[in-house]
């Protein structure tokens, strides 16, 4: 694989080498190099033996001597040089196959990439390796992975996943262990399809892999209302949601008695559908599935207990709004209560309903500009809005639909002012 170099840092041994941007490094001690991890696992050795194609098309083969790990101060375009591997699966709960049709192009890609699931975290099927995919797992060691079981009946499994492959779960699973891969589990929990004994069978098999199985989290299915053709899913209700509360309380307190961890934990979304009280912290343990809607609510709500101290009695007059999905406004709601006690501030949530997507999605994240400028109206003309960065794509200003701060701006003649997820940004933002 032919890989462009668009830069070299000074003073590197790559610079030494007069390697320069735009050069193409062809191989690494005669290796293709496929991606970073292909780069950084053979670069790492003491002799090198690099193959360039300069500018000029003239073929450089370079012998370099560097210390072991020793950085070649060389940087690419992406982390993968060939080719993201997609999603070859057919799942009945894929969100992509329910989002409204004439989005971006990009929203509709389906990333199931090892390479991704190890570099951030992101959930893949194992469906689609090949065995290269695999001994490259093995022989680089990338680990954790983060696996997307769902369940651990192989029929039951391929059918969910529309995938044949789909059925070897549990050998896929003990192979990992076997090379002692470190794994980070998600279930998709959908109603009377992996609910009830097939969910705690998954559980159980799942527990007898740890250590090598760190977390098994669980997170209801996502359901909008562009489902089409898809099967139809029930939702989670407040009755389930309530009794795999309990479930997964029991699961923690034997996890915690037999290996010392929780193991599995629940979403956030679960807690509030319920209207139960969040967890504590030690609940999470290393909140390791984070990304995954566990344990967020209960950070922020944490972070700002340990700020309430520094909060004034008072401030001059000073009103502010503060956008929201409804899903977070059980949580939201117990910040604003206490900064509402501030004199001389208004502070006010603004839930904003997700028409876009429909069905039953009500997280913050997807939240989009026209449902935005739907619920602001004029109302707010003149006023401080605080938007949540969550909502905006790769931390720039563009919203899913495509709408920027600057048109919810016009459209609604707010002030919009975004703020991260934590507590103390907010703090900042709504004081200050």
């Amino acid at each position: 694989m032919a890989v462009e170099i668009i830069n070299v840092r000074n003073d590197s041994i790559g610079a030494e080498m007069e390697i320069e941007t735009g050069d193409i490094l062809l191989s690494v001690n005669g290796h293709p190099v496929n991606d970073i991890l292909d780069f950084q696992f053979f670069t790492q050795d003491e002799n090198l033996w690099l193959k360039i194609r300069k500018l000029n098309q003239e073929i450089w083969e370079l012998d370099i001597e560097k210390d072991f790990d020793e950085d070649l101060g060389l940087e690419f375009a992406d982390i993968v040089f060939d080719k993201m591997k997609g999603c070859s699966n057919r799942c009945i709960f894929c969100f992509v196959d329910q989002l409204p049709r004439r989005m971006r192009r990009s929203l509709y890609v389906k990333d199931d990439d090892y390479r991704y699931s190890f570099l951030f975290g992101n959930f893949i099927t194992l469906t689609n390796l090949s065995e290269t995919d695999w001994q490259k797992i093995e022989t680089m060691q990338l680990s954790p992975l983060y696996i997307s079981v769902h369940c651990i009946q192989g029929e039951l499994r391929a059918r969910m996943l529309g995938s044949l492959r789909g059925a070897n779960i549990k050998s896929d699973l003990q192979r990992l262990k076997a090379a002692h891969i470190k794994i980070h589990t998600q279930i998709v929990l959908c109603p009377g399809i992996n609910d009830g004994t097939i969910l705690e069978e998954t559980i159980e098999e799942l527990a007898r892999l740890h250590p090598s199985v760190q977390s098994i989290g669980i997170v209801p299915v996502g359901l909008t209302g562009h489902r089409g053709k898809l099967p139809a899913i029930k939702p989670v209700d407040v009755e389930l949601a309530e009794d795999l509360i309990r479930l997964a309380e029991q699961y923690q307190r034997r996890f915690r008695a037999e290996r010392g961890t929780g193991l599995v934990y629940l979403a956030d979304e679960f807690y509030l559908r319920a209207g139960a009280e969040l967890p504590t912290s030690a609940y999470y343990d290393d909140y390791c599935q984070l990304e995954n809607g566990i344990g967020l609510s209960r950070l922020l709500l944490d972070e700002f207990a340990e700020l309430e101290g520094q909060l004034p009695e008072k401030i001059e007059s000073r009103e502010i709004y503060v956008i929201t999905g409804r899903s977070a406004v059980p949580v939201l709601g117990k910040i604003i209560r206490r900064l509402q006690k501030i004199k001389g501030l208004q502070a006010q949530l603004i839930p904003v309903e997700n028409l876009y997507f429909g069905g039953g999605v009500n997280v913050t994240g997807l939240l989009t500009g026209s449902d935005i400028i739907r619920s602001l109206g004029r109302t707010y003309q003149g006023k401080t809005v605080l938007l949540p960065e969550v909502v905006l794509r790769d931390g720039g200003q563009t919203l899913l639909d495509d709408i920027t701060v600057d048109d919810i701006m016009e459209k609604s003649g707010a002030k919009i002012i975004t703020v991260d997820g934590s507590a103390r940004d907010l703090i900042g933002k709504i004081l200050n």
